[in-house]
């Protein structure tokens, strides 16, 4: 009796286990790129005719008995087909669904809206637009963007120009504030080292064009803020890639991550190297990262970054237009012997803390801690510089009346830079005895309060101000050259940058903004204290005034968009270089600026149906025109008043076309030409203009929903267009030219490891 009944115990038991077994559950978390849960996402099975939405929290439960593909969509995000096997946790991180271009949602200078509610020209580039091409530089995806180019004159060495930025960057990133994770990148001293991260460190970009020092503080050119990973497709996955390419170019990369419901942990490795298109050409730089998120309500994100970089690199040097026509190959005479190079090592940390308070209040800060170490042997010295750099930025979002959507975003941003450099002469590439030694402080603060007021649904006003301190503190310990040690402690006037804006949104969804802001720039500390070895205490910050129009929305056509920008800036005591006979670039305010501008992007997107050859195929127009000249402008006894702006091309012109085959093969394209460009203030000397044109073909396999194999061929410079990418300006013995690379091919590969 006791056996039948223990027999009849177990049979229920077991029937019980099974029915478990055959319906296990199945959970799922939807996220954004983000991490922050998806409300309302679709999980979809034809296998199974299983159909589930997520609830507030972006989680979901399905039963299924086998192995089943499924679509996750969302009316804002772009569907992801994957595999679901049972009794599995799965987190799913979905890309935003841009259809238009004013659909990107951006920071700008409010908290997270829709471009077509942001005034001022703000461009967004996700990371598949940085990666179109080799993902070995981020040069060509921004370059295309209206208003921006994008230089590197050798291997990893870059300039940035945005509305014409880099007049007083001879080399480096100067006038263009840079934040990387939430962290201000530039530091107090005004230089940005943006190639000491790789591509795998560059994640999605925005790009705020012109004056924004009411949010971002110093700099007129304007900010671009990068995040490091794509949640969206590294999520759950390990990465391999390695590309080989011409000039003896080889990178190799390996990512990592594991992402639950309540973190995220990110590993990255890669090293990149290549000989050069020229002579003392080469590079080799190598990246590691670590990054974390923690969730530990839904209120709260802790995160967290650390990184590393050894980054060594060859400095050709310019050449003139006899050598340049010559052998565009060769280095410039001496940087053989003197080893003209960059040996650059960074270590960041950097610590982030998001807090809901409440459904209106909110705060995210940012701590941080930087370490340099920089050697630069050039042809006339040898540099040897230390620098810890720390800081913090705190901003609180303010929702303070939900019925006319009035918005507050107040902060604070301090960042101090402990500074010791040492200048040497250099014999043969080695330092020899010490010329000048000094210890260096830079201190800088901001405060800064913007505001949204949003009356109806179709009008938002906008004003926000700063108010911004800077202070060097120089303490030249050595001075072989003038036998003059001194202390000079320079602090800037405080400088008060106001913005307004007016936006207007029509009902065939075109909108309109309008905006007036006020911006400055600082010297940087290499502008203040110059190579030869004095200490420039008379340069002053140079200030402006930008108008700018927007007009943004659909045109007419599904699929069809556009973004033009009308801006006029004045700029006063504008920074500007020349060079003394030994080639020494040096700086002065030398006058006025007057920038007129017309900036425009069309967006075309076209889909296809299960049947057709085509899966997607998308199209943008780039064309940029900027009429900038001198205004009351004279240098070294010359008057250069009405000139064209040293620099900057007058129009520029690009168009890129990516075509995705429904047999997963795809190709990317893209042309650009760029006008004649004056490279003196005299207007003396022009470069050529020049045509650019790359492309790319690949193929896409995906095996299982757990493999994924990319591999791809690329073409640079198909042309083989002769053409100076990044000119040195006002040169002193006509040395203007960094000849780029002839026409030249890649190979490469990635393969994707998922969960």
């Amino acid at each position: 009796m006791n056996l039948r009944r223990y027999t009849l115990i177990m049979l229920v038991c077991f029937c019980a286990f099974t029915s478990l077994v055959v319906q296990a559950q199945t959970k799922l978390i939807i996220l954004d790129e983000q991490l922050k849960p998806v409300d309302g996402a679709v999980v979809f099975s034809a296998q199974l005719g299983i159909e589930a939405v997520t609830d507030v929290n972006g989680k979901v439960e399905v039963a299924i008995d086998e192995a089943a593909l499924v679509e996750i969509s969302h009316v804002a995000h772009i569907t992801k087909s994957m595999v679901l096997f049972p009794n599995k946790r799965y987190s799913v991180v979905l890309s935003q669904q841009v259809l238009s271009l004013d659909d990107a949602v951006v920071e700008g200078f409010s908290a997270n809206n829709t471009l077509r509610e942001q005034a001022g020209g703000i461009e967004k580039l996700s990371k598949q637009s940085l990666v179109r091409f080799g993902e070995t530089s981020p040069v060509d995806p921004i370059s295309l963007l209206p208003g921006i180019t994008f230089e590197e004159r050798a291997a990893a060495s870059y300039r940035i120009s945005i509305r014409g930025s880099s007049l007083r960057s001879p080399f480096g990133i100067r006038n263009v504030k840079v934040y990387w994770n939430g962290m201000p990148f530039t530091g107090p001293g005004g230089n940005t080292y943006l190639n000491l991260f790789d591509m795998d460190n560059l994640s999605g970009l925005e790009v705020i064009k012109g004056p924004s020092a009411s949010m971002y503080g110093a700099g007129t050119g304007g900010v671009m803020k990068f995040n490091s990973t794509d949640y969206a497709s590294l999520a759950n996955t390990t990465r391999f890639g390695a590309l080989w390419g011409a000039y003896g170019e080889s990178r190799y990369s390996i990512q990592h991550n594991t992402t639950g419901e309540k973190f995220s942990i990110t590993a990255k490795f890669a090293n990149q190297k290549t000989d050069g298109y020229r002579v003392q050409n080469f590079m080799d730089r190598s990246v590691f990262e670590l990054n974390g998120l923690y969730f530990p309500s839904d209120k709260q994100t802790i995160s967290a970054d650390i990184a590393y970089t050894d980054l060594y690199y060859g400095i050709p040097g310019g050449l003139n237009k006899d050598q340049y026509d010559e052998n565009p190959q060769q280095a410039r005479p001496g940087s053989v012997l003197q080893n003209a190079s960059i040996d650059h090592k960074m270590l960041l940390v950097n610590l982030g803390h998001e807090y809901e308070f409440s459904e209106k209040l909110s705060n995210t800060t940012n701590l941080f801690l930087t370490n340099r170490d920089f050697e630069n042997p050039f042809i006339l010295d040898y540099k040897r510089d230390e620098e810890t750099r720390y800081g913090f930025r705190t901003q609180f979002d303010h929702r303070l009346d939900e019925a006319v959507q009035f918005n507050l975003n107040y902060g604070w941003e301090l960042q101090r830079a402990d500074y010791d450099g040492k200048n040497f002469g250099n014999v043969s590439g080695h330092a020899d005895t010490i010329r000048f030694a000094d210890e260096m402080t830079n201190t800088e603060s901001m405060f800064f309060l913007n505001g949204s007021y949003k009356p109806t649904d179709f009008w938002t006003v906008s004003a926000g101000a700063s108010l911004h301190s800077l202070t060097y503190d120089i303490d030249r310990t050595i001075d072989e050259i003038n036998n003059n040690p001194q202390r000079l402690k320079k602090r800037f006037d405080n400088v008060f940058s106001p913005r307004v804006s007016v936006s207007r949104l029509f009902n065939n969804g075109m909108n309109a903004h309008f905006s007036i802001s006020n911006g400055f720039s600082a010297p940087t500390t290499s502008e203040v204290r110059t190579n030869e070895g004095s200490l420039n205490e008379d340069l002053e910050a140079e200030k402006g005034t930008n108008y700018e129009l927007n007009f943004r929305g659909p045109i007419g056509l599904k699929g069809l968009s556009f973004d033009l920008s009308l801006f006029h800036f004045d700029l006063d005591q504008s920074i500007t270089t020349y060079t003394d006979p030994n080639g020494v670039v040096l700086f002065r305010n030398a006058g006025s600026l007057k920038q007129n501008g017309l900036e425009l992007q069309v967006l075309k997107k076209w889909f296809f149906g299960e049947e057709s050859f085509f899966d997607q195929i998308t199209s943008t127009l780039a064309y940029t025109h900027h009429n900038f000249e001198f205004g009351d402008y004279t240098s070294g006894g010359d008057d250069f008043s009405g000139n064209d702006l040293t620099g900057t091309a007058p129009n520029v012109l690009g168009f890129s076309t990516d075509v995705a085959f429904a047999n997963r093969f795809y190709v990317n394209t893209s042309y650009q030409y760029t006008d004649e460009i004056p490279l003196n203030d005299a207007n003396s000397v022009y470069s050529d203009g020049f045509h650019q044109l790359n492309a790319k073909l690949g193929y896409d396999v995906e095996a299982a929903g757990k493999i994924g194999l990319s591999v791809f061929i690329g073409v640079n410079n198909l042309l083989d267009e002769k053409y100076s990418l990044g000119n040195d300006l006002n040169a002193f013995g006509g040395r203007y030219y960094q000849p780029a690379p002839d026409r030249n091919f890649y190979f490469g590969l990635k393969l994707n490891l998922r969960k």
